[in-house]
């Protein structure tokens, strides 16, 4: 049974991560589905980055994946160059996942349990605040539910959401 220690909850986003990039190099659906659920791909893997940022250094895995992320938003599905960023991006993903785990599991030695467990619960804070804070620059200007939507800037909202509740 998993606990909501800080190793836990990043351990937790790599299988969630791995499960997602499962579904999108198995099942190829309609353009539109593939679309949402490698916008879920991009949110999971963004939250992921905020919350491991603080605790390990970026690895080589995940350089350019912001890159990569934007350069998909733009693009429909049917777009031949979104199935091959996507591939790229889902090949980053993995890539980070072999690279990132022992890091992870590392964290245990560096930090007591009872500080692990402040900032497990600390990283879920900040994700289920995430949805319902809006950028503080667009804030008078854009309702709450539009902020998470996909499109332009998707990456950069989400990173926002999420960075604005640390």
């Amino acid at each position: 049974m998993s606990t909501d220690d800080l190793v836990s909850v990043l351990a937790d986003d790599h299988l969630e991560l791995s499960r997602i990039c499962t579904e999108l190099e198995t099942d190829h659906g309609s353009p539109e589905n593939r679309r949402e659920v490698a916008d879920h791909l991009i949110a999971q893997l963004v939250r992921h980055e905020v919350a491991e940022e603080p605790f390990l250094p970026p690895g080589p895995a995940l350089h350019g994946a912001d890159d990569l992320m934007r350069r998909m938003e733009g693009l429909g599905p049917q777009d031949a160059r979104f199935e091959r960023l996507l591939a790229t991006l889902i090949h980053t993903v993995r890539r980070h996942l072999r690279e990132a785990g022992p890091a992870v599991t590392g964290l245990r030695n560096r930090y007591p349990a009872d500080r692990l467990r402040e900032l497990g619960q600390d990283a879920l804070e900040a994700r289920r605040g995430a949805d319902s804070l809006p950028h503080p620059v667009i804030a008078d200007r854009t309702p709450p539910n539009a902020l998470l939507r996909t499109g332009p800037g998707f990456v950069d909202r989400v990173r926002a959401a999420l960075t604005s509740v640390h």
